[in-house]
């Protein structure tokens, strides 16, 4: 690996379970490169896999979704090869240690870059040039792509055979994760197959964002990324727990709604709650609310069942305000209040017989308080409807 190169330039967008195609390639590469190996992301390629030999291996990824990137006149294909000459003149790279790959999604076809493909010895290489100029020289108008072709004709018999021998287009299929799921489905369960791998992409483009502000070099050693993704998908594909992945809600945004008072902030304000009470309400309401929404996205509860989920908070709720009120009735309201939303917020229980996480059921109660369908204050119906609001 050569980290002290200077970052090419370049890159193509497509996305894939809201992913741009070059993050999901580096995480292919991350769980398939050989281990010791490292993988670069939009530094020397859109995707560069840097082997423990020293041998690099250049990606630039393609999205077709709109046009044809590798048409024999594309801008966009030329446009690679003059990337890959510049970092070769320059020094940047060595021919005899580095490989050249183009990944196009969905797949394309062209005549050019099959014959450049297909060239495979100094005089194949030779030939697929000669044929390049004779069309050139053939069509009427100059293509829009010429000044990057050309800096592929002028560029000498050497430089063309290193770049051309060492060049194919890469196998791809129509959606990028089908190569990704079937890597992952001797191991995991196919109904968390695409939120494993969505988490899994968002995993590494967290830690190259993180690299990239840093100021460091954005490049990820396969061995630590590839332990600890397995470490995640062996925590999160148990049959017996329903897995969060909702992102915890930045702090600006939870002070945000805070501020407008919802229902459930305005029930907590009635016990004296503190602060750091309400803020946490927020959060865990918003993540509650984000799993309920993925869970039934993705099938894995029956929404039906999150109305017998609440019927049996408000029981339990009803059972604690109970307890409370016998133990504790001498105390005031809005202490006695306080008293049943802690034991609220603590209580554990499955959902169609599968554990949740801990702010589930935290959450799920602020929204049946946000319905008033359970209040923390004895009186919290007539106070609420008498505060104005």
């Amino acid at each position: 690996m050569n980290a002290n190169a200077k970052p090419a330039k370049h890159s193509a967008a497509g996305p894939y379970l809201g992913f741009a195609l070059q993050p999901v390639r580096a995480f292919h590469h991350l769980l398939t490169s050989p281990r010791g190996s490292s993988v670069s992301l939009e530094f020397q390629d859109d995707v560069a896999v840097h082997y423990p030999s020293g041998f690099l291996r250049l990606e630039q990824t393609k999205s077709a979704l709109k046009q044809n990137p590798i048409s024999d006149w594309a801008t966009d294909l030329w446009n690679t090869f003059h990337n890959w000459l510049t970092m070769l003149q320059s020094g940047v790279i060595k021919a005899n240690t580095a490989e050249f790959r183009l990944y196009v999604a969905p797949p394309k076809a062209g005549a050019f870059v099959e014959a450049l493909t297909a060239a495979s010895d100094a005089t194949a290489a030779k030939a697929v040039i000669a044929n390049i100029r004779s069309k050139l020289a053939k069509l009427r108008k100059d293509p829009a792509c010429l000044d990057k072709l050309q800096f592929l004709l002028d560029a000498t018999e050497e430089q063309q055979t290193a770049i051309i021998t060492r060049f194919a287009l890469e196998p791809s299929a129509a959606d990028p994760l089908e190569a990704i799921r079937d890597i992952l489905r001797p191991s995991v369960a196919d109904i968390h197959l695409d939120i494993l791998i969505k988490s899994g992409i968002g995993q590494a483009k967290q830690a190259y964002d993180r690299l990239i502000q840093r100021g460091e070099t954005p490049i990820l050693g396969v061995d630590l990324f590839r332990r600890e993704f397995h470490a995640f998908v062996r925590q999160n594909n148990l049959p017996g727990l329903l897995t969060s992945l909702s992102a915890t809600p930045d702090d600006a945004r939870v002070v945000d709604i805070a501020s407008t008072r919802p229902i459930f902030i305005r029930q907590l304000e009635l016990v004296e709650a503190t602060n750091d009470d309400l803020l946490r309400a927020v959060s865990d309401y918003l993540r509650t609310s984000a799993d309920k929404a993925d869970w039934a996205d993705r099938g894995l509860i029956y929404t039906g069942s999150l109305g017998t989920w609440d019927d049996d908070l408000v029981r339990r709720h009803g059972m604690i305000r109970g307890d409370i009120a016998d133990l504790h009735g001498d105390k005031s309201a809005a202490t006695q209040g306080r008293l049943v939303y802690r034991q609220c917020a603590q209580h554990q229980a499955p959902l169609e017989g599968r554990a949740v996480p801990g702010h589930f059921v935290h959450g799920s109660f602020n929204d049946l308080a946000d319905r008033r369908r359970v209040g923390w204050h004895g009186d919290f119906e007539a106070l609420l409807d008498g505060d104005g609001q």
